[in-house]
């Protein structure tokens, strides 16, 4: 695994995706924040080392043994071969799990067009809740107790946060935040509001955190997207270049 890519992982594993508790199992590591149960992502599997005769049914009882006895209403596993994660993607399909199929993108470059400066303020978590809880509402499977958690967990990340965003009218527009350990930094939860899109303030947000990740010593400054959505396409025109993928895989 290339040497960057190797840190990336490593990063997610200590900031973004943190449990406050693991355990091993026979193929890496049990992660929990049984704080909050509901946020998948820091209640999964780590699947570290993957034999090639381990199939998805096998994963899969293995996570209803783990996160069973743990009293997890979910299923989430998250391989970090990607290869390995799609030949179990038709498996784990039919057993009624989802993928999602994940790209880390590394800064590699500079923007390839000059972007508008509309103000970006450094704020903090709650200045920007009220919109962040509106835009998981949003969602089909958002409700308020979804909500609470997923805003409630990122405290207990333990790794330096930082809020950068753009208000218009005193109301969030667009926001992301920084996560900062050492000379790794990652970009992560980049939002804008639906009314605000076409505006530049997505590109302008995350030239900030990266400026700022820079500023403070980050030699590593990457990023997680969907690797079938169109954000992908933004990050790479702001100077992200793919170094990786992992899929996981989720049963609500």
């Amino acid at each position: 695994m290339p040497d960057d890519l190797a840190r990336a992982f490593a990063f997610i594993a200590r900031a973004d995706m943190a449990g406050t508790r693991t355990e091993p199992f026979r193929w890496g590591t049990a992660v929990f924040m049984p704080e909050f149960p509901l946020r998948h992502d820091s209640n999964y599997l780590l699947v570290e080392a993957l034999p090639q005769g381990v199939d998805a049914a096998a994963l899969a009882a293995e996570a209803d043994r783990i996160q069973g006895a743990a009293g997890l209403g979910h299923r989430c596993t998250l391989l970090r071969n990607a290869e390995a994660g799609e030949r179990l993607a038709a498996a784990f399909d039919a057993l009624g799990w989802k993928p999602f199929r994940g790209v880390i993108m590394a800064l590699r470059r500079p923007p390839e067009r000059p972007v508008g400066a509309p103000l970006v303020i450094r704020t903090d978590a709650e200045a920007l809740r009220p919109a962040r809880e509106a835009q998981i509402l949003g969602y089909p499977w958002g409700t308020p107790e979804v909500a609470r958690q997923l805003l409630a967990a990122r405290s207990l990340i333990p790794v330096e946060t930082r809020h950068y965003a753009v208000f218009v009218d005193g109301d969030p527009a667009s926001w992301a935040e920084l996560y900062l350990e050492g000379d790794v930094a990652q970009v992560e939860a980049v939002v804008t509001v639906e009314r605000f899109r076409n505006r530049g303030y997505a590109s302008a947000v995350v030239l900030r955190t990266v400026t700022e990740a820079r500023r403070s010593g980050a030699e590593l400054v990457f990023l997680c997207a969907d690797a079938g959505d169109w954000p992908r396409e933004l990050y790479r025109r702001l100077g992200f270049d793919e170094i990786g993928r992992y899929v996981k895989f989720t049963r609500t």
